[in-house]
């Protein structure tokens, strides 16, 4: 009987034997053709990045896609219309953000107000310098021109928040807000005699009133050398209802003990008398932390919030 012979287990073992010849030798003739195949697809995209390297003025150009340059290939060298408005709205960006740790950032958005001047006061007695993002219309009065004269007299910035902040009109387009941002930018400029070069969007850089348009914004903006400010650290006393001093020492003293440096929003507007009382103690619980105080200007990274997706 042949099952279970000796002859039996004999092809048995030189089929097993057999088999590991020919399994290892045919792994081998696979994989050479896989690194062969490999490597022509290798071979064609190294040819495609050249092909991407090419000048950019080749490509743009609509006869070069005849010379094998693709037509989809090309850049936009065209200017977008609101591009050419306002040809002075330009400032020179820094080369490189400087980022420095234990250092605090106030800042106070929509002034000025009748609150401006109490703000100032307890700054110069606590030699703390601070950052006020203004409005224009509501505050183009004699005592709003000598504040925002006041605020660049005692070495604090001034960023532009808007001229009108009316979201509803600012983000309706590009153009829009580029109209109410160059009325603000001269109207400083005349005020004061400073160009400004930061300036923070009304609600923040990504809201629910300009999530069509806030890309473009920022990139037009970002384009004409303009740096642009959001936060990490609130007040919490953006409500129209009054919040009391001690919740908003604790909203700012609380969160920043998680930061290592932080950009805080304040409100300078009226109504925000608890904003006042609040100062001195926040200003002494951050030094408590550890902080030191500075003024916002172009060279500092800024804070920014996520795009949504």
């Amino acid at each position: 009987m042949y099952w279970g012979s000796v002859r039996f287990f004999k092809h048995l073992i030189l089929a097993g034997i057999a088999l590991m010849i020919v399994i290892p030798a045919g792994l081998c003739v696979f994989w050479g053709l896989r690194a062969h195949q490999l490597d022509a697809v290798n071979r064609q995209l190294v040819l495609q990045l050249k092909t991407l390297q090419a000048p950019a003025a080749a490509a743009a150009d609509p006869s070069q896609a005849e010379a094998g340059f693709p037509l989809q290939e090309r850049v936009w060298t065209e200017e977008l219309p609101y591009q050419k408005l306002y040809p002075d709205l330009y400032c020179t960006p820094p080369t490189e953000p400087v980022y420095l740790e234990k250092v605090i950032y106030l800042t106070f958005d929509d002034g000025p107000s009748d609150h401006t001047e109490e703000i100032l006061d307890i700054l110069a007695q606590n030699d703390v310098k601070a950052t006020f993002f203004v409005v224009g219309r509501s505050h183009d009065t004699p005592a709003g021109r000598e504040a925002l004269q006041r605020i660049v007299r005692e070495g604090h910035t001034l960023g532009i928040h808007s001229y009108s902040h009316d979201y509803l009109q600012i983000y309706t387009s590009v153009e829009s807000f580029l109209d109410d941002f160059n009325e603000m930018f001269t109207y400083i400029q005349s005020v004061t005699g400073v160009t400004p070069t930061i300036f923070r969007f009304p609600g923040g850089s990504v809201n629910t009133y300009n999530s069509g348009v806030y890309r473009e914004i920022i990139s037009e903006m970002t384009r004409r050398g303009f740096t642009y400010f959001d936060w990490n650290l609130a007040a919490g006393d953006a409500a129209t209802a009054a919040v009391p001093a001690a919740q908003i020492s604790d909203n700012i003293l609380s969160g920043a003990l998680g930061v290592m440096r932080g950009i805080v929003l304040l409100h300078d507007s009226s109504g925000k008398q608890t904003t006042v009382e609040a100062l001195p103690e926040v200003i002494a619980g951050l030094r408590d932390q550890g902080f030191t105080f500075a003024a916002l200007n172009n060279e500092v990274r800024p804070i920014h919030f996520f795009y949504r997706e």
